[in-house]
């Protein structure tokens, strides 16, 4: 230590004996400016003395003193350990710079602070550029919505995939975790697929843009659907319309065209079993993506099939007018029908593919749409 610090240690020492407002002013001042200096630091035993004042007179001292002190140390390294972990559990104004910017609290501070401190101290570490999956994981299971809400908008915040999955499947009641989820980096695309059944259209919109099905976790699927000879059910061949799309599809004659005047004469029944028949989905989930207000389900599995622009055009804008409810007009919005043709348009037949395959495979989206089914009850036709 120099002499210069050896000189403002004793000054310190004097100043901690002086109990008026200007001596603890005078106090803080002098403890900042000694931790703030070039020269060379403190040593151990100083240190502990200077946490040791500090700890006796913080409750004397007020919270704009402090507050001061802990802006001033939060972005510095030769701060005792001591000092930094006892502004921490000060009070929010004077914990938030230390608990967002310190580098110094170790994983095991923050969790004692998550552990015993409130949510505004949640919130302050939820937006540290430093968390790995155990602090993400202390955060989830202590805080509320809105400390989660921070933790899932910190892009720099590691979050295990087991806790990705749980927040995935809490963004189904909680609207609020959906668009900050889709924005994040690392969400797997396979977990952003799943979100695509409860999302408002716009991120639909974004997930089948940007977040492509992995080739190789396909294939595997693929693989392992063949292993356990998982089909596809279309629903039992029983009524008419199931007997004529069955004997088009054996000789080949179900297509486009047949399915477009099937709509146009308002025979839905026979135009939803022959989409079900084409594209490998069961009759329950092509009748909701008709029925679902948002079309970009009924986008992928028509882009998939390649259905022309015209087709896609006429079966979107005659299914946006099937209603349970007769005395309820459905009216489609000129505005509306370009931002969903443009979109049509962008999205590629490859990805379309990709998609439609996965949901085909995938178990998760089987449960979830069945479970969904339920909301379009009251506007669903069966024929």
């Amino acid at each position: 230590m120099t002499e210069g610090q050896d000189d403002e240690l004793a000054r310190l020492i004097a100043l901690s004996k002086d109990s008026s407002k200007r001596g603890r002013h005078q106090l803080f001042n002098n403890i900042s400016d000694l931790f703030l200096q070039d020269e060379e630091r403190l040593s151990e035993q100083e240190h502990a003395l200077i946490v040791s004042i500090l700890t006796k007179l913080l409750s004397e001292i007020e919270t704009t003193l402090r507050q001061n002190l802990a802006e001033e140390l939060a972005d510095h390294e030769n701060v005792p350990h001591g000092l930094i972990t006892l502004l921490a559990n000060d009070e929010i104004e004077v914990a938030r710079p230390i608990l967002f910017k310190s580098h110094l609290l170790a994983e095991p501070d923050l969790i004692e602070i998550i552990q015993n401190r409130g949510k505004e101290h949640m919130l302050a570490i939820a937006e540290r550029d430093d968390l790995n999956t155990t602090l993400s994981d202390m955060l989830i299971s202590h805080g509320d919505e809105d400390v989660i809400s921070h933790l899932i908008e910190n892009g720099d915040a590691k979050i295990s995939r087991d806790s990705m999955e749980y927040l995935v499947e809490e963004s189904r009641r909680i609207d609020r975790f959906q668009e900050p989820l889709i924005a994040r980096h690392d969400i797997p695309s396979d977990l952003a697929h799943k979100m695509f059944w409860w999302v408002s259209a716009a991120l639909r919109r974004h997930i089948l843009e940007n977040f492509e099905i992995d080739e190789l976790e396909l294939n595997e699927k693929i693989v392992a659907a063949a292993k356990t000879e998982y089909r596809y059910d279309v629903g039992e061949k029983s009524s008419n319309a199931d007997k004529l799309i069955a004997e088009l599809s054996k000789r080949k004659e179900l297509n486009e065209k047949f399915l477009v005047q099937s709509l146009r004469s308002r025979q839905i029944r026979l135009f939803v079993i022959g989409l079900a028949e084409l594209s490998g989905m069961d009759y329950q989930k092509i009748s909701r993506f008709i029925y679902d207000p948002n079309a970009e389900a009924l986008i992928v599995v028509l882009k998939a099939l390649e259905f022309s622009r015209n087709s896609f055009s006429t079966i979107y804008l005659l299914t946006r007018n099937i209603s349970h409810n007769q005395k309820v007009k459905k009216t489609t919005q000129p505005e509306e029908v370009e931002i969903i043709m443009k979109f049509y348009d962008k999205l590629s037949t490859k990805n379309a593919k990709m998609t439609l395959r996965f949901w085909q495979l995938e178990r998760d989206y089987t449960e979830i749409v069945e479970q969904l089914d339920a909301d379009l009850d009251d506007d669903r036709v069966y024929l």
